[in-house]
């Protein structure tokens, strides 16, 4: 099947026939409804204009340059004997002179064209029989000045179906494509502003006007504005529910497979949506917190500004699975969605660890017991009279070794009672440790002075009492380098303890280089001052 019998048309149809034949036909023929069908009618029309064109143009060829029968040649010799005159019956009236050439109305009517009086130009144009001539002058005016092309073309494709299959002004593949390009990027722009003014209603009107326009409903330039409108999205901010009536006019729908291209983009506005619809559901969740549960508490804490001690006051009531939610909105708002992140007051999202209650690990009390049970030796050191006595070297050992479980036993007690208070002065311990406590030291905040400064401090007191000055010297100055050192990296397990000593020293301590040497310095110089110079002040405690 040709083109010509697609098309309904005699062979020698010209270009006018073809483009309303195709026009007629394309109705039944939509690109959304039957697809093969468009495109079978589109081959088929643009191959009967590239015939069409082709003839017109050999003829054009042909009649610029006709062969000269002898009655033109004699004409060219004598031209002036064979100039047209009115035959006597159809002589205007007067004085028998030819009557004068009509004047072309077209001049005057672009004289003074606005935005304004087109429309009125346009009438007068088609009273006067010049409606061809005017729609060429404003296609040749639209080039001429640039000023007048938007408004000129923005009028002339809703009222002179200009850039569709049957527009009847005659353009040239550059002057369509130029009209094109300018109206598809002014709708944008215009498109553009309404969303930075937040004017969703007029947008979506405002695009629903495009798309009725005859030339807008082409299939090509239907899916160049559809990608252009789908940057636009990408590029700005909106609501849920306008991104919903736009898929809802344009058909976009990942069910039916309906998507608009570039697929990336597409995917990037559906994870957006899903961002927002969640955005929107936590502050739903947020409005509720009075009488909602866990859920609804975490949401209102991570997205309503409260000072420090609003915080503390609505962290008094958390039980276990308000700790639990706000953990999970946590790690989903930290690994799922952060973007969001930039939109709530505290771009930590765990600030609320800060107010968690902790226990005290088990490592702690047996780091307590070896480091009493070291200070303890090194006190009794002076007074071992041989190392060659074996019995009173271990009864000295064993010795230490209880003497220190004592500070142990005494601390798991009163941990009992120091714990429940601390909670309840967490709101204050914070606020001190946030003033007194540089962030470069305490980047989590999870040092407090209250909390941890006074067991601390009890702590140093001990080992001065047991082991002077340097012993208490020597466990400041191991949490000191903890502080500062706090990015060092965590050692890992070695596979053999005895091939790299060091290496597992650290991973079962858990300490820095820094810190391994300091104790080993520390433990030389003490171990030196007590066999050297016994009762060295920094090496005697109080007890002495």
């Amino acid at each position: 099947m040709n083109c010509w019998t697609l098309l309904q048309l005699p062979e020698d149809a010209d270009e006018r026939s073809i483009k309303r034949s195709y026009a007629r036909l394309l109705k039944n023929n939509r690109p959304d409804e039957d697809a093969e069908g468009f495109q079978r009618l589109r081959a088929a029309y643009e191959n009967a204009l590239q015939i069409a064109r082709w003839r017109d143009e050999s003829a054009t060829a042909e009649a610029q340059h006709p062969p000269l029968s002898s009655s033109a040649a004699e004409t060219l010799e004598h031209p002036r004997q064979y100039e047209c005159s009115w035959p006597a019956e159809i002589q205007p009236a007067g004085t028998g002179a030819a009557a004068p050439v009509r004047d072309d109305p077209v001049p005057a009517l672009l004289a003074d064209l606005t935005e304004q009086n087109l429309p009125e130009r346009w009438q007068q144009a088609r009273q006067q029989q010049c409606a061809d001539a005017f729609q060429q002058a404003l296609l040749r005016l639209c080039f001429e000045q640039p000023g007048l092309r938007s408004p000129i073309a923005a009028w002339a494709v809703q009222h002179l179906e200009w850039l569709t299959p049957w527009q009847t002004v005659g353009m040239t593949p550059w002057q369509t494509e130029a009209l094109s390009t300018g109206l598809l990027q002014e709708y944008r722009q215009s498109l553009q502003d309404l969303l930075e003014a937040g004017q969703e209603r007029p947008f979506l009107q405002q695009l629903k006007g495009y798309l009725q326009q005859p030339w807008m409903k082409i299939f090509d330039r239907s899916q160049e504005w559809q990608r252009i409108v789908l940057q636009l999205l990408n590029e700005t901010r909106w609501s849920l529910p306008l991104f919903e009536r736009v898929c809802q006019a344009f058909g976009w729908d990942d069910k039916t497979g309906v998507t608009p291209e570039p697929l990336w983009v597409w995917q990037s506005l559906n994870r957006r949506c899903e961002r927002e619809a969640f955005y929107e559901e936590l502050q739903t969740r947020a409005l509720n917190h009075f009488y909602g549960g866990p859920a609804q508490k975490a949401a209102f804490l991570l997205l309503t500004p409260l000072s420090l001690w609003q915080q503390g006051r609505e962290f008094k009531n958390f039980t276990q699975n308000h700790w639990q939610a706000c953990q999970d909105l946590s790690d989903q708002l930290a690994h799922r969605y952060p973007e969001l992140i930039e939109r709530l007051p505290d771009r930590d999202v765990f600030f609320w660890r800060q107010f968690l209650p902790r226990s005290v690990p088990p490592s702690s009390w047996r780091w307590l017991w070896a480091g009493c049970s070291l200070a303890v030796t090194l006190s009794t050191l002076p007074s071992w009279q041989t190392w060659q006595a074996k019995g009173t070297l271990w009864t000295n050992l064993m010795t230490s070794l209880l003497t220190g479980l004592i500070p142990v036993i005494i601390g798991v007690y009163a941990m009992r009672f120091w714990q429940p208070m601390c909670w309840h002065l967490m709101t204050i311990d914070l606020w001190l440790s946030q003033h007194l406590l540089p962030k470069r030291i305490n980047p989590t905040r999870h040092w407090l002075v209250i909390r941890h400064g006074v067991p601390q401090a009890l702590i140093a007191l001990l080992f001065l009492a047991w082991s002077g000055g340097l012993g208490m010297a020597t466990f400041i100055g191991i949490g000191a380098i903890g502080l500062f050192d706090n990015k060092r990296p965590r050692c890992e397990r070695p596979d053999s303890i005895w091939r790299h000593p060091g290496q597992a020293i650290l991973h079962i301590t858990q300490w820095s280089p820094l810190q391994l040497g300091f104790f080993l310095l520390m433990l030389c110089i003490t171990v030196t001052c007590l066999l050297v110079v016994p009762g060295y002040p920094l090496t005697t405690g109080s007890r002495r």
